[in-house]
């Protein structure tokens, strides 16, 4: 894969305290989600169950379990090659 086909991560503002306390909580976990999402962000199958698209008011997002009660949601925009992390931390 070129590095012109990587995608961008961005954080809502006020998601990035909940990022971070991610990231310190879950390191490894948080390493390996954040290749995901720069690689391939909509390939759920990659992810053993991890990552699904949800349906009904929140269609067009995407979530990934961090945890048993840790999550981030995030929407992708593939024209621009971006993630934008539009949920993370406990269940919303």
């Amino acid at each position: 894969m070129s590095e012109s086909a990587l995608y961008v991560l961005s954080v809502r503002n006020r998601m990035l305290d909940r990022w971070h306390a991610l990231e310190e909580e879950y390191p490894e976990e948080m390493q390996q989600i954040k290749a995901f999402l720069k690689q391939h962000p909509t390939n759920i199958h990659v992810t053993n169950g991890k990552a699904k698209k949800l349906r009904g008011r929140l269609r067009g997002i995407y979530q990934f379990d961090v945890s048993y009660t840790d999550r981030v949601r995030y929407r992708v925009d593939k024209t621009n090659h971006r993630v934008e992390i539009v949920f993370a931390k406990g269940h919303p």
